[in-house]
């Protein structure tokens, strides 16, 4: 059995940090229940005077806006080996780049888009598995490649926790910022996820997991940092909720949640009725 952690141990008074501050980094191909999920479910947060104060900063490599289909941006010396259909495609815009956000946090300024990073918040999707083939050389390398990098860098200025949904786990694990914690991922991309990332304690058949940098780590991320992983895009929902009730007040507050969304909560542990 895996170690579900109870809410208990996570209060407040592991860290006085109530987490304001999400910070989501996108890629060309992501999901986008993935995002549009959890994201609505802090936008519905906002209505409410206690957590009125939840901001969002949306970050790609670039400013130009990122496809949920695997399109490169206009601009981009690279293609994708497989066509796309353009005709049903959305755009998310970015406020800042990767650049722009390390550059900030290593100058300890907050302006602008440029906040501290509370949370992150980590998709999935087709652009997860896909490779990035130069025009010039047709050398490859991974889709999410920046995005990775980007995790690197900015894993010492996280401040609360890191949310991952559907195969954002393997983004994260990709990273080493997973090994030797328990995480979750997509279903039916377990055995492609957990082969290429062994150093990882991954949790079969689990909606979502939730674990915690020790106290004695050397690595980047500070001890206490909460790492919260889920299974396919639709888990986004329920990882969300239970990650609201966590911090901000309770179980009441994600049931509160549901109900705006006319969501059937049932907090269930399996990952999914048709495994």
């Amino acid at each position: 059995m895996p170690r579900l952690l109870p809410l208990a141990r996570f209060s407040t008074s592991h860290k006085a940090l109530r987490p304001l501050h999400y910070h989501l980094p996108l890629f060309p191909g992501f999901q986008l229940l993935d995002v549009a999920a959890p994201l609505d479910i802090l936008n519905i947060r906002t209505q409410y005077p206690d957590t009125a104060d939840i901001t969002l900063t949306v970050s790609a490599a670039t400013l130009d806006p990122v496809s949920v289909k695997p399109i490169p941006p206009p601009k981009a010396n690279w293609k994708f080996e497989i066509p796309a259909n353009t005709a049903c495609n959305q755009h998310i815009v970015p406020q800042c780049t990767f650049a722009d956000v390390i550059s900030g946090l290593k100058a300890g300024e907050a302006r602008g888009d440029i906040q501290p990073v509370d949370v992150l918040i980590i998709p999935g999707g087709p652009g997860t598995r896909l490779e990035r083939i130069s025009d010039t050389s047709g050398d490859r390398v991974s889709n999410t490649q920046e995005v990775q990098d980007f995790l690197i860098d900015v894993a010492p200025y996280v401040r609360h926790s890191i949310i991952t949904i559907c195969t954002g786990s393997h983004i994260l694990a990709q990273t080493g910022l997973l090994n030797h914690l328990q995480a979750t991922t997509n279903s039916a991309r377990y055995s492609d996820v957990t082969g290429t990332s062994r150093r990882v304690n991954w949790q079969h058949n689990k909606r979502w997991v939730r674990d915690i940098i020790p106290n004695d780590t050397s690595g980047p991320l500070l001890p206490g940092i909460e790492i919260w992983t889920s299974a396919g895009i639709t888990a986004g929902i329920d990882v969300m909720l239970e990650f609201i009730s966590a911090h901000y007040g309770g179980l009441e507050i994600g049931m509160q949640t549901a109900r705006r969304m006319e969501y059937r909560w049932e907090r269930e542990r399996e990952a999914s009725y048709f495994l």
